[in-house]
């Protein structure tokens, strides 16, 4: 990932700032999906030595936000909120906190216990 201008590569689709739902239909990703919903890509990725389940989520045909699961532990339900002091870990390995802020947006590490689900978000500010 290029933090300075929030740019990630997943299985050779690159996604940034602006990255649009036009762009997302080019993809190898697009499978006939309205853009509308949360968009999760059908197969693990793996990004910087690790597996995660992946999933994209546009507002108003832009990208606001990409969400990533690391697959690599498997943690039982009652006990999700260790998979966010992994992805902690998996931040800090990246010269990242759990929350960090730039230009473009932000990433942060969090759990939703509401959902009981953990994730990495990586969030574009609106109109970059």
């Amino acid at each position: 990932m290029n933090l300075k201008y929030g740019i990630i590569e997943i299985n050779g689709e690159i996604f940034y700032p602006g990255y649009t739902f036009d762009d997302f239909q080019k993809s190898v990703f697009f499978e006939g999906q309205d853009g509308v919903r949360v968009i999760k890509i059908k197969d693990i990725v793996s990004i910087n030595d690790n597996n995660f389940i992946v999933s994209l989520f546009f507002r108003n045909k832009v990208l606001y936000m990409i969400s990533i699961i690391c697959v690599d532990i498997d943690i039982p339900f009652s006990e999700e909120i260790k998979r966010k002091q992994f992805h902690d870990e998996i931040l800090a390995k990246n010269g990242l906190n759990s929350e960090n802020f730039f230009d473009w947006g932000n990433i942060k590490s969090v759990y939703d216990s509401k959902g009981n689900v953990s994730s990495i978000n990586i969030i574009y500010n609106a109109g970059v």
